[in-house]
């Protein structure tokens, strides 16, 4: 793991990606030579006024060296959501403490027999798309099913992306999940919750199935319990919100 340092960036890129999603793109200064500052799937803590500090992961992946990207949704109602948009939107620069999570890979190590199920919802997309590019970048050609949930249709960004992923990439597959298809129009794909999708549709499991989840605690922690219902092992699904958020003891049934 790299040691976790404070790092001066530039603010090079601030767009939104549909309603109330927003890409930053980050890029670090430029006396910083390191090729590989972070592996793919951890997070930074951008280091804002007043001492404040925000927690992203970071969507873009370690071997585009300097450069960074994260993917922040505006949230109505939080005035910490707001002022982070805000310095983001007009400010040139940004000081980040970087890199932070367990719940990363590195292509170097990965196991050919290994299959990947990457399960996202809302903008927990990012820290799969680091993942998979750096997968994809470094030619990994283990199985990799994606499968991202969002409330609506709308609520989806860069779907355009992991599309070309499956096009252009045999092994992957992805999969969007649509939880509230009476508010989607035109939605034709999955619907429902995404981790009772991914359990009905998962067919084999085995101690080289390796599944990273990113979303809210909520999220995560029902994924477990469906996989788990299907003959996963806890330890084979890996996620940062293990670390601050654990998974409610279950109480022994009478």
């Amino acid at each position: 793991m790299f040691a976790v340092t404070k790092k001066h960036c530039d603010i090079t890129g601030f767009e939104a990606l549909n309603h109330d999603v927003f890409r930053v793109r980050l890029r670090l200064e430029s006396t910083d030579h390191d090729n590989m500052h972070f592996h793919a799937g951890q997070y930074l803590d951008l280091c804002l006024p007043e001492g404040k500090k925000a927690s992203f992961s970071i969507a873009s992946a370690p071997d585009q060296g300097r450069d960074l990207e994260l993917h922040i949704r505006q949230v109505p109602g939080s005035e910490f959501n707001a002022m982070i948009l805000d310095h983001l939107r007009t400010q040139s620069a940004v000081d980040v403490e970087l890199p932070k999570g367990t719940s990363c890979l590195d292509a170097y190590g990965v196991d050919t027999k290994t299959r990947f199920i990457f399960a996202a919802a809302s903008t927990g997309f990012a820290q799969i798309k680091s993942m998979v590019e750096h997968l994809l970048a470094n030619q990994v050609g283990n199985p990799i099913d994606i499968y991202w949930g969002a409330r609506v249709e709308a609520d989806i960004y860069l779907e355009k992306l992991p599309e070309q992923w499956a096009h252009e990439h045999a092994n992957v597959r992805f999969v969007p999940v649509v939880s509230e298809p009476d508010n989607s129009p035109g939605w034709e794909g999955r619907t429902g919750l995404m981790p009772d999708v991914l359990a009905a549709e998962l067919q084999q499991v085995d101690e080289h199935l390796a599944v990273y989840a990113c979303g809210s605690p909520g999220m995560v922690h029902a994924l477990v319990d469906r996989l788990e219902e299907k003959g996963v092992a806890e330890a084979q699904i890996h996620s940062d919100v293990f670390a601050w958020a654990p998974r409610p003891a279950k109480t022994a049934s009478v």
